[in-house]
């Protein structure tokens, strides 16, 4: 497998593992609605478990970024510049795909963030 094979996998393996972090943050959103406490506690085990897990692919990436002799820390929107004419199709289609569903898992988060705030502070009234 080449290099930028390995890229575009990598790229994948990132997404899937946001796409596994999407769908923690639901059960957590309707685990703080139910006031399900172990729901909770059980996403906030699997949001750790899965970040831990996405460090150790983003490491993955900056070696290959290297072995591509890149800068280690070269953003994924600035592969098309950087890489020329090596940037193929499917490299391209994970990495949008990787930055969609990042921007995706920001804007979750966010709302994630303002429910348990709320949530929070209604326990707190009720103190």
């Amino acid at each position: 497998m080449s290099p930028i094979d390995s890229l575009a996998e990598a790229l994948a393996t990132e997404r899937r593992l946001i796409d596994e972090l999407l769908a923690v943050i639901h059960r957590q959103r309707t685990a703080v609605g139910n006031d399900d406490l172990r729901g909770i506690e059980d996403s906030m085990f699997a949001t750790h478990r899965l970040l831990v897990t996405l460090s150790e692919a983003k490491c993955r990436r900056r070696t290959l970024n290297t072995l591509l002799g890149q800068s280690e820390d070269v953003g994924i929107l600035a592969l098309d510049r950087v890489l020329g004419a090596r940037m193929t199709p499917e490299l391209r289609e994970q990495r949008d795909g990787l930055h969609q569903a990042a921007r995706t898992l920001s804007r979750e988060v966010a709302v994630n963030r303002e429910l348990l705030r709320d949530a929070m502070g209604d326990a707190a009234k009720s103190a």
